[in-house]
C-alpha cells in the first residue's frame, strides 16, 4: 500500500522528472522516451495544484465556520455575562431592600417596645396614685372613726354619769327612758362606724392584693 502511494504521489513523479533533467544536462543527450516521461509531472503538478486549491478552499471554509462558531460563542458568552451581571445587580438590590425592610421592622419593634414601656410606666403611676389616694381615704376614715368613737365614748360616759346622778335623785320614768334610748342610739352609731371602718380596710387589702 505504501509502495503504490509512493510511486503515484505527485512529489515522487516530480522528483523523477528533476532527476531526468539533471541527467540530460550531464549527458547532453536525453532519450525521447525519457523526454516524454519528463512532461508527465507537469500535468501531475496541475492536478496537485487543483487539489491544493480545493484543500485551501476547504480550509478556508472550515476556518470561516469556526470563526462564525467562535463569534456566536463569544456572543453567547457576552449575553451570559450580561445576564449574570444583571442577576448580580438584581440580587444586590433585593438584598439591600431586604436589609432595609429588616431595619424598618427592627425600628418599628423598638418604637413599639418603647411605647409599651411608657404606657406601662404611666399605668403603674396611675395605679400607684390611686392606691395612695385610697390609702389616704382609709387613713382619713380611720381618723374620723376614732374621733367619732372618742366622741361617742365621751357622750356615753357623760350620759351614764347624768343617768346615775338622776337615778340617785329618783328621776321620773319618762326621763329615764329617754336617757336609755339615747344611750342605745349612740351604741348603734358606734357599731355602724366600726363596721364601716372594717369594710374600708377589707377593700384596701383586696386592692393591694390585686397589685
Amino acid at each position: 500500500m505504501w509502495a503504490s502511494l509512493s510511486l503515484d504521489h505527485p512529489f515522487v513523479k516530480e522528483n523523477q522528472a528533476l532527476r531526468l533533467i539533471e541527467m540530460k544536462e550531464e549527458n547532453g543527450n536525453v532519450p525521447k522516451t525519457e523526454q516524454a516521461g519528463s512532461l508527465r509531472p507537469l500535468r501531475d503538478t496541475g492536478k496537485s495544484n487543483l487539489k491544493e486549491k480545493k484543500a485551501n478552499s476547504r480550509l478556508k471554509q472550515i476556518e470561516k465556520e469556526y470563526t462564525q462558531k467562535l463569534a456566536k460563542s463569544s456572543q453567547i458568552i457576552a449575553e451570559l455575562q450580561t445576564t449574570i451581571s444583571s442577576l448580580k445587580e438584581e440580587n444586590s438590590q433585593q438584598q439591600l431592600a431586604a436589609e432595609r425592610r429588616l431595619q424598618d421592622v427592627r425600628q418599628k419593634f423598638e418604637d413599639e417596645k418603647k411605647q409599651l414601656i411608657r404606657d406601662n410606666d404611666q399605668a403603674i403611676k396611675i395605679l400607684q396614685d390611686e392606691l395612695e389616694n385610697r390609702s389616704n381615704q382609709v387613713r382619713c376614715a380611720e381618723k374620723k372613726l376614732q374621733h367619732k368613737e372618742l366622741e361617742s365614748q365621751e357622750q356615753i360616759t357623760y350620759i351614764r354619769q347624768e343617768y346615775e346622778t338622776k337615778l340617785k335623785g329618783l328621776m321620773p320614768a319618762s326621763l329615764r327612758q329617754e336617757l336609755e334610748d339615747t344611750i342605745s342610739s349612740l351604741k348603734s352609731q358606734v357599731n355602724f362606724l366600726q363596721k364601716r371602718a372594717s369594710i374600708l380596710q377589707e377593700e384596701l387589702t383586696t386592692y393591694q392584693g390585686r397589685r
